[in-house]
């Protein structure tokens, strides 16, 4: 196995959006960036692994970077793992600018430059190496899903509620001298402890989970956080401090070190990669009168939040607006009998013999997808990520999505206006069948290895 790894700085400009919610950055708490391993054998199989500390992207856009890749470096597989971070900016597409301002346009097409110079920089360094895979106990955060008296679903600190409790790393050491190239790390849990009334720009947990790995390791490792499943999980406590997101990246930093120094040599020689699309089905349209409720629903919550100043939840002006537009857009549909498309997942395994195995997942995926393959692979160790090669919504296990309506933000249906995957493009929630669908196909990945 020969290894290659490289890093660059993207940290958005002062001045220009940061998302979710979305406001006018003042300056940098911590810097961001993109960071690259690029793995290979003897018979030139390769994939390279780019971690972005940017909240996510698009299929679209996934779909552009990595041909981008593919025709520069000849890497044929790619995957892009966003750390998610509230605090950071979304990436688009290569030369889609829209409304952006000037500054804007000018980082996002020298981001894409970026990506492309930071995996043509660790693929040039590809070197012997030697892989060890561990795990640690880790976690930095909670279960978000509560169940209130009724029956319905919010979002708090579910204590008692399933987490991934662990911390995975791949670790690439040189062969010629034993010193540490890169250590991927794949954790699962929501960075949204920096508050979301902070106008500084920053990586939250994961950039000083980094910071910590480098502190202990050296400044030329290349250290590379990597999302888990982490759609139900929050970061712990929940939009307080700056001081709280680095505490716990210190927290997750040290396990990382634990199983770092703990993990294992991996003796495969042979890179197997292999990815496939899923189609999962979506609920159908609501009938004429629950899309009325559920209008009614909309216009009684901007109501109360106009007449008494604070917004209800999450709604704004702008949040009210697009809804209202959305809805309309499906009464067209209803009107002429159209149903919603089916969404898209797309899955890869990145395989080295029976002793290591890396699912990667598109989407906001619940926790419950990394349980699950952990416990079903058949391979010594796993490390599992969502958040990679784009998405469009939450993919929740069909236990959540059984609950119809009261389902909750990520998992929820019509009259509820707010649930997720209302917002489009299919304007409706996944239906049950979804997580068969998604076991089904990433077991299909480890067939005939």
């Amino acid at each position: 196995m020969r290894a290659g790894a490289a890093q660059r700085d993207i940290t958005p400009w002062v001045g220009m959006p940061i998302d979710a919610p979305r406001r006018k950055s003042v300056g940098v708490h911590d810097p961001l960036f993109v960071r690259a391993l690029v793995l290979d054998d003897e018979s030139g199989s390769a994939v390279a692994i780019v971690c972005f500390d940017l909240i996510g992207c698009g299929f679209e856009a996934a779909e552009a970077i990595r041909g981008a890749i593919r025709e520069r470096s000849g890497i044929e597989h790619a995957l892009l793992n966003f750390a998610h971070p509230h605090s950071s900016r979304g990436l688009g597409c290569p030369g889609e600018h829209g409304e952006m301002s000037a500054d804007e346009t000018a980082w996002h097409d020298a981001t894409h430059r970026a990506i492309l110079d930071v995996v043509a920089e660790a693929q040039a360094g590809v070197a012997p190496a030697i892989l060890r895979a561990g795990r640690a106990p880790a976690q930095v955060g909670y279960n978000r899903r509560i169940t209130y008296p009724d029956g319905s679903v919010g979002m708090g600190d579910n204590k008692e509620g399933t987490v991934v409790p662990w911390v995975n790393v791949l670790v690439a050491e040189r062969k010629a001298d034993g010193t540490p190239l890169a250590v991927l790390f794949e954790h699962a849990a929501h960075p949204v402890i920096v508050p979301d009334t902070s106008n500084l720009t920053s990586a939250d947990f994961p950039g000083a989970a980094v910071a910590r790995v480098k502190e202990e390791l050296g400044a030329d490792v290349v250290a590379m956080f990597a999302q888990g499943c982490g759609a139900n999980i929050n970061g712990y406590p929940l939009r307080t401090t700056h001081e709280n997101a680095a505490a716990a990246g210190r927290k997750l930093g040290d396990a990382v070190l634990r199983a770092f120094r703990e993990a294992e040599p991996i003796s495969a020689d042979e890179l197997i990669v292999r990815s496939t699309s899923v189609e999962l089905p979506c609920q159908p349209y609501p009938s004429v009168d629950i899309w009325r409720q559920t209008v009614d629903n909309l216009e009684d919550d901007w109501k109360r939040g106009t007449e008494s100043g604070r917004p209800v939840d999450w709604i704004t002006e702008e949040v009210y607006l697009s809804t209202r537009k959305n809805l309309e857009t499906v009464k067209g549909k209803m009107e002429r009998g159209e149903g919603p498309a089916r969404r898209r997942l797309d899955a890869t395994a990145v395989m080295l013999g029976d002793e290591w195995c890396l699912v990667a997942l598109a989407g906001e995926t619940f926790c419950q997808y990394e349980l699950w393959v952990d416990e079903e692979a058949p391979f010594a160790r796993t490390m599992t990520l969502a958040y990679t090669n784009g998405g469009d919504g939450y993919v929740a296990t069909d236990v959540a999505l059984a609950m119809g309506e009261k389902g909750g933000y990520e998992a929820g249906s019509y009259p509820c206006w707010w649930a997720n995957g209302l917002g489009g493009p299919q304007y409706s929630a996944l239906a049950v069948g979804t997580e068969k669908r998604i076991r089904e196909a990433i077991a299909y990945l480890w067939q005939g290895r």
